[in-house]
């Protein structure tokens, strides 16, 4: 496993998401209530980019069909609007180093 430099925390506010690669992988990072998170950056209803979705209530929301999930690991809150059951995002450690923000990814 190895730690990837994505961004600097100041420029990270409250309820923010963004879009960042680490090593190979294209994840985002966001702060919901005061926290930092990282996960896998597309959907697992239809691959959309969660990049363009929001925070709600602590929550990640997909702008396509509404699924939520939890920042904290991934999983499903609520599935998609019309949809079956779905599966939960990959979840990723974060840590903050002399002001940046650090993903772990394998």
């Amino acid at each position: 496993m190895t730690w990837y430099k994505v961004l600097k925390e100041e420029s990270l506010k409250e309820g923010d998401i963004f879009k960042a690669t680490a090593g190979s992988k294209e994840l985002i990072v966001m702060r919901a209530a005061g926290k930092l998170y990282a996960t896998s950056n597309l959907c697992t209803h239809e691959q959309y980019d969660l990049a363009e979705g929001f925070i709600d209530d602590g929550n990640i929301v997909c702008p396509n069909h509404f699924a939520i999930f939890k920042p904290q690991d991934g999983s499903v809150v609520s599935n998609p609007e019309g949809s079956g059951p779905i599966g939960p995002l990959k979840s990723y450690h974060v840590k903050v180093e002399n002001g940046d923000i650090l993903v772990e990814v394998e």
